[in-house]
């Protein structure tokens, strides 16, 4: 089986945290593969995963100088 249909495949699904989260952990949500990059794609953005792709502006960053 294609491991990205496997990724999008409705039954791999899981809820983005775990149900008996505590108060006082850090969790990192699970991501799910909703929307995938094509393979070409992906080594341009440097992720498989649109929701991952945030290009470097240091325009906009902390630091950074404003026009």
């Amino acid at each position: 089986m294609d491991v990205i249909k496997e990724m999008q495949n409705s039954e791999f699904r899981i809820e983005p945290l775990p149900k008996d989260t505590t108060v006082t952990m850090a969790y990192v949500p699970y991501q799910n593969a909703e929307k995938l990059y094509s393979p070409e794609q992906a080594i341009c953005a440097g992720t498989l995963f649109p929701e991952l792709d945030k290009p470097f502006d240091p325009e906009k960053s902390i630091g950074g100088t404003e026009p």
